[in-house]
């Protein structure tokens, strides 16, 4: 008897080339070859566009067991406007953000270094076409081997950047945040740095910013976010997909105290939950500015 011959399995196989890349120990894994294509048109309207058809990527990049519940990613894609020399769309353990200013940073080294983008001395300017507007980073550059110029490679010293305009949107909202044991509401600004985040002193939590007691940082960053979310939706006065709330900036005005002993020269000390739980390693870009903007208009 005949055995039935059997037929070879066909698997589809999704290849993709990144570099990961990290700024103040956030990660960002960037995207730079495997993506789908991306219609051209508004910025916006591409990162629904991407929600809706390439978040499969997403979901390779960043979750278990490429990534982790706090990977952080990007993808650049050919600029949407004149004024921008690429657009970049930014992504998390939840969706798609509208600002990022640590992977501002390290796409900035990362195009530099690369060599994925002209480098010019002593500094290269790159406009980012970010879903919340454009974002301007200026890398502090030098050749790696001045006697060839640009055919040695460039290095970058540092980055810094010019964000979108920020502000404190509401001050002293009452919030009652579920699930934290707290004997009286909670007083939470609501500002914009590139989205929109709750902030909160730390001290009216009970809590000091120090890694230690980052489990129950993370719960009151999630618990706060989802009461705003559910009883103070913004308005962002251009767009409606930036009507937000991205997270919660939890903020200890006196460093100098904590425990770990180890911000005693900071003026302040602050961890951001974002999306789905997720803790930014880093200072948070986006949400120092709108901690700066927060004081600022507070005369602090």
């Amino acid at each position: 008897m005949a055995m039935p011959r059997l037929q070879p399995m066909v698997r589809s196989r999704l290849t993709l080339q990144a570099i990961d890349l990290h700024c103040g120990g956030e990660p960002l894994r960037l995207i730079t070859a495997g993506y789908p294509p991306v219609p051209m048109g508004p910025v916006l309207e591409r990162r629904r566009w991407v929600r809706e058809h390439a978040d499969h990527v997403r979901r390779a990049l960043m979750f278990e067991p490429r990534g982790h519940r706090d990977m952080y990613g990007a993808v650049l894609l050919p600029p949407g406007r004149p004024d921008a020399d690429l657009t970049v769309l930014f992504m998390h353990n939840e969706g798609y953000s509208t600002m990022c200013g640590h992977g501002t940073i390290a796409i900035a080294t990362a195009l530099v270094e690369e060599g994925l983008f002209p480098a010019s001395v002593p500094e290269t300017t790159i406009r980012l076409e970010a879903p919340c507007g454009i974002v301007v980073a200026t890398a502090a550059t030098r050749w790696v081997d001045p006697e060839r110029g640009s055919g040695g490679g460039a290095e970058v010293s540092g980055v810094h950047f010019e964000n979108v305009p920020s502000y404190l949107h509401a001050r002293d909202l009452t919030v009652r945040p579920d699930g934290l044991g707290l004997d009286a509401p909670l007083s939470v600004d609501l500002a914009y740095g590139g989205a929109y985040y709750g902030i909160v002193d730390a001290a009216a939590l009970g809590l000091r910013v120090v890694p230690a007691a980052i489990e129950d940082l993370t719960r009151a960053g999630a618990a706060i976010t989802a009461v705003l979310r559910r009883d103070h939706t913004p308005s962002h006065p251009e767009e409606e997909d930036l009507s937000f709330v991205y997270g919660t900036i939890i903020v200890d005005a006196a460093p100098a105290t904590a425990p770990d002993g180890r911000a005693a020269e900071a003026d302040i000390r602050n961890v951001t939950v974002f999306a789905a739980a997720e803790v930014d390693r880093s200072p948070c870009g986006s949400g120092t500015s709108a901690i700066l903007a927060t004081r600022a208009t507070r005369g602090l």
